[in-house]
């Protein structure tokens, strides 16, 4: 089951420096449009493949394809 965190968040960018930004309130957002919690303590993945996690943590396999938002509930 697939969930539009845009439904739940309102998303806005974060300036990135070297490293990608964590925590409960920054999220990813992959090239191919899905978005995945930095701190996804469920499975999750975009559906490129390029962003997934759980318990916890994320993996990205090309950080340079990723943007890091910052989301705020509605």
């Amino acid at each position: 089951m697939k969930i539009d965190l845009r439904s739940i968040y309102r998303f806005h960018p974060i300036d990135q420096s070297d490293a990608l930004p964590s925590g409960g309130d920054v999220y990813y957002e992959c090239e191919c449009g899905d978005i995945v919690s930095s701190v996804s303590f469920v499975k999750a993945a975009c559906k490129c493949g390029n962003v997934a996690g759980g318990q916890g943590s994320v993996t990205t396999q090309s950080p340079e394809k990723v943007k890091p938002l910052r989301g705020k509930l509605r």
